[in-house]
């Protein structure tokens, strides 16, 4: 039996709204700071390479007090723009009949996360999340993926994992994880390196049906 594992923010649900309110509540109140764009904050997060407290409040290194206002005030904002990419219920709910075992692991912090997935009326989808606070790294390293597997009883050597994600952070730990990367199309990455670039979330339950030798050979640069 296949896992699939997700990403969150740009893949399941659509949280640019909220994240970049708290972004901007932070740079003013602490850093007198005009406010990002969505586009800005959304681009700044899924940069491959970043200093995300540079680029948001313009400090060289994570400042403790930006940190705990970012977190107190996310914690109260970030279910109230909240939504679901259209086709992920149901695609959800067609990979649970089907039996087939699925997880989250997100950049966020998994307490984001838990209230975030239960928000948006899917966490019972799910048999694990996975935060960078779960193993003290975020993706590109696999560590919180390999966490998942474990407390799945999933080994990739045995049977075909996925991971769908919109960037390439999620394309990079998908591959050093052992599991074949997917990319989320109607996300917020322009592009990425993955083995297949899926339009809508519908059409995983096709991937699902389809030979790895397949896949590979459909195997192309995201676009």
């Amino acid at each position: 039996m296949s896992l699939i594992v997700f990403d969150m923010d740009g893949t399941l649900l659509d949280t640019r709204i909220d994240i970049t309110i708290s972004v901007n509540y932070v740079r003013m109140k602490n850093h007198a700071l005009p406010p990002l764009t969505q586009e800005q904050v959304v681009e700044y997060i899924n940069r491959d390479e970043r200093n995300l407290p540079q680029l948001f409040y313009g400090t060289e290194t994570p400042d403790p007090q930006d940190r705990e206002l970012f977190r107190r005030h996310y914690l109260q904002q970030c279910t109230k723009h909240l939504r679901l990419f259209s086709g992920v219920e149901t695609m959800l709910e067609s990979l649970r009949r089907a039996g087939i075992p699925m997880a989250v692991a997100t950049n966020a912090s998994s307490l984001f996360a838990h209230q975030m997935l239960e928000a948006a009326g899917i966490a019972h989808y799910f048999y694990a999340v996975a935060g960078a606070d779960t193993t003290g790294r975020s993706k590109p390293d696999p560590s919180m993926l390999h966490f998942l597997m474990r407390q799945i009883g999933f080994d990739p050597n045995e049977k075909r994992g996925y991971l769908l994600g919109d960037s390439g952070k999620d394309m990079e730990a998908a591959r050093r994880a052992g599991l074949v990367p997917l990319y989320a199309a109607w996300g917020y990455a322009n592009g990425c390196e993955a083995d297949r670039s899926l339009q809508t979330p519908e059409a995983l339950c096709e991937v699902l049906s389809t030979p790895l030798s397949i896949q590979k050979e459909e195997s192309r640069q995201c676009s």
